[in-house]
């Protein structure tokens, strides 16, 4: 729980007419990267395992940051990067593709 004030500063409400009464919640989440993901992506990263790689959606930008944080192969950790930058590049292509 935070207190309110930290909310009106990150998320300022205003409505009008102004209601007697405000309750508002703010959410936070985090995603667990466990050895077994990372495994799970390393393997398929190594077979070109596309369905696997696009099941964890998302997610799959922020794994890779992870292992590539976590890479003390200079080579493995660039490839991780190469293959990060060619998720971004669609993400990219995509969006463009849809305007």
């Amino acid at each position: 729980m935070v207190p309110a004030g930290f909310v009106d500063r990150i998320l300022p409400l205003s409505i009008n007419p102004a209601p007697t009464q405000i309750a508002r919640v703010f959410l936070g989440r985090m995603e667990l990267i466990t050895r077994a993901t990372e495994k799970a992506v390393g393997t398929a990263l190594a077979s070109s395992d596309q369905a696997t790689l696009q099941k964890y959606g998302r997610v799959l930008e922020p794994i890779l940051h992870t292992m590539m944080a976590k890479e003390s192969n200079h080579s493995r950790a660039r490839k991780l990067g190469e293959y990060l930058s060619a998720i971004n590049s669609a993400q990219i292509m995509l969006r463009l593709n849809q305007k």
